[in-house]
């Protein structure tokens, strides 16, 4: 590493660095979920394909971690257009039971002798309605069953419905049908009760859903099915649970924050877990995919939470007799949403990042908080890579454009790092802005190799938890706007005139909106399938999106005023479209339409199809080619040779 005082000038946006494009896409793999200690690897190099790894941990510290499953499955699923939790673990057996990306079908895999037998055997050439599952549960005391959320038929003619499957006999019982969407079916402990989330048009899971409870009769069938929590456009339920004693625990968002509480074995109504100081924070959040876990009962008085502070992740442990809490000393403050299993009364399986180390497995203690053990990297990071990370520190701003100006807003921003290089002489840094998905949900701190690849090669990034993010409570998930650029510039920290600006799906629609309406903010974007065109996405999408634009308050007045198609001619800056042609999301058209009318108007516009793409880049060749295409933008957009 080169001293400070001898680091070479060089414009910034510039600079040469290790951290390339085959870094993020052929050498990185993305731990997507866990259960006990197996997790799911999606791997670029393999076309996007989702393998269940086993990790066995020796006490003398030696892991040995294998594929166990065959390379002609792939362990994945496109239920509501965002899929979910995949697979689980028999833990009677020790079979693994899973859905298969390319048949649809449902399996069981035996780790020990790689074989795999179907449950629901799916023939995806034949012409008989497609079906989807996922979040998958199996019956503790009668291990012979399994539930699961099945969505059925295609377009117009989707359902969603629970069902039970019988495994000896592959049969399948419906326990659940009527609302649009389910989510989280889950047996007791003792095997005796089930619960559930639906909901149903114009609610999305986060903004209003409902908890049910139903007696087990083990033959397929319930009874009594009891109303819980939740209401329509109201309270949103979310990750119910059952506890080791009978507690049915579950994340409700009635006082402003998704905060926790408990149903108590004989109790008529639930209560809030009363736990003073952790009242603003949240304890689960907007998760399209299903299977979210954020917490987990260690013992019948003990719960292990990953709770979202001021959008970065803590871990806390409760004690539910006292109603006490104290944070675990960890440094991991990004935590994936479903990625927290219990091993023992004290040790717990955990993929998350911190400041300085990529997403990662890993084996923790609560009897020994100095205990860390790493079992899985995404990327693998040597000393030398690392002297070029950024740290992402949290700024807090007051909004200076569009509505409720002075409140403030909140991003985490990276300063250029990179050991070898300084900026010229008088200089200030390109900025770039990277407005998250969702659109509610939020951006987190940890290490992410995409932000490292801008950082070390001279940009600033700034990660936007724009309005209407989750992390902040259900008011500021609740107003839409965009800005940060001002502060950053008025603070001396980025060069005002070449602020870019990116961002995926909703992420996307806040770069086009953006560049429509500030057009003198944002020198360029690049838009990552991202939405131009209100209107058609609600004719175009997919079903469980199909009402998400119906939140908002002006409804159909407004679709026209914000859709960034019919404001193109606001658009001043050169405009990067990256799509996928199989995005069901948001469909191919919104990209090419958007093309289109800038064109027509004399933009700057480049617009890259991927093929086999949709919604989102899962081969490595696709995510090579956009992080490149990307930088070559940007450099000609917002560097300067000085």
């Amino acid at each position: 590493m080169v001293p400070q005082t001898e680091r070479k000038p060089a414009p910034f946006g510039t600079w040469e660095s290790p951290i390339s494009s085959h870094l993020l896409s052929a050498r990185s793999v993305s731990l997507l979920g866990l259960d006990v200690l197996y997790h799911l690897e999606g791997r670029p190099a393999e076309g996007g394909r989702c393998c269940i790894v086993e990790h066995d941990l020796s006490p003398s510290g030696d892991i040995t971690s294998r594929d166990v499953l065959p390379a002609e499955y792939s362990a994945q699923t496109s239920i509501h257009g965002y899929g979910g939790t995949p697979f689980i673990v028999n833990p009677a057996t020790g079979d693994l039971i899973f859905t298969d990306g390319r048949t649809k079908g449902v399996y069981i895999l035996s780790p020990e002798s790689g074989e795999v037998k179907p449950i629901i055997d799916v023939d995806p050439s034949s012409p008989t309605t497609p079906v989807r599952y996922a979040d998958f549960h199996v019956c503790a005391s009668e291990p012979n069953w399994v539930l699961a959320v099945e969505e059925r038929g295609a377009g117009s003619d989707e359902i969603d419905r629970v069902i039970a499957i019988e495994i000896s006999t592959k049969k399948q019982h419906v326990i659940a049908e009527g609302a649009d969407f389910y989510s989280n079916p889950r047996f007791s402990a003792d095997g005796k009760r089930v619960c559930w989330v639906q909901w149903s048009h114009p609610d999305m899971p986060w903004t209003g859903s409902l908890l049910y409870v139903a007696d087990w009769l083990g033959d397929g069938k319930i009874e009594k099915p009891v109303y819980i929590a939740g209401e329509a456009l109201k309270e949103s339920i979310l990750e119910p649970r059952w506890g080791i004693d009978g507690t049915l625990f579950f994340v409700s968002d009635r006082t402003g924050y998704w905060q926790l509480y408990r149903l108590d074995v004989g109790a008529s109504a639930a209560r809030r877990v009363n736990l003073k100081g952790l009242e603003e924070v949240e304890f689960s959040g907007r998760n399209p995919a299903l299977g979210s876990y954020t917490y987990a009962s260690m013992t019948a008085t003990t719960i292990l939470a990953a709770v979202t502070i001021r959008a970065a992740n803590r871990l806390v442990v409760i004690d539910l007799k006292t109603e006490t809490f104290q944070f675990l000393d960890s440094d991991l403050i990004e935590i994936r949403f479903n990625a927290l299993r219990k091993l023992t009364d004290t040790k717990f399986a955990i993929i998350g990042s911190t400041a300085r180390f990529p997403n990662s497995l890993y084996e923790l203690d609560l009897a020994n908080p100095s205990y860390k053990r790493l079992i899985k990297t995404s990327a693998e990071v040597d000393p030398i890579l690392s002297t070029f990370f950024s740290e992402a520190r949290h700024i807090s701003f007051p909004r200076v454009y569009g509505e409720a100006q002075g409140e403030q807003a909140h991003a985490f921003f990276l300063p250029p790092q990179n050991p070898n290089y300084q900026g010229t002489p008088g200089s200030l840094p390109p900025l770039i802005v990277w407005a998250h998905g969702g659109p509610s949900s939020h951006v987190p701190p940890g290490l992410a190799m995409r932000d490292q690849y801008w950082t070390s090669r001279g940009y600033a990034v700034a990660l936007l938890n724009y309005t209407g993010s989750t992390g902040y409570g259900r008011r500021y998930r609740e107003r839409l706007d965009v800005s940060c650029v001002e502060y950053l510039a008025s603070t001396g920290q980025v060069d005002r005139t070449r602020a870019g600006i990116m961002g995926p799906s909703a992420g996307g629609y806040t770069v086009l909106q953006a560049l429509c309406v500030y057009p003198d903010v944002f020198a360029s974007g690049n838009s990552e399938y991202g939405v131009g065109d209100l209107r058609a996405l609600a004719e175009d999408t997919h079903r469980f999106e199909s009402h998400y634009l119906f939140g908002l308050d002006e409804k159909n007045r407004v679709y026209k005023e914000r859709s960034p198609l019919f404001n193109a001619d606001k658009i001043k800056s050169p405009l990067l479209l990256l799509q996928g042609d199989a995005d069901k999301v948001v469909p191919p058209n919104q990209a090419k339409d958007m093309e289109q009318v800038i064109k027509e108007k004399g933009g700057d516009v480049k617009l890259i199809i991927f093929e086999g793409e949709g919604h989102g880049f899962a081969q490595s060749a696709s995510v090579r080619r956009a992080v490149e295409e990307t930088e070559q933008w940007f450099r000609r957009t917002l560097v300067r040779s000085e």
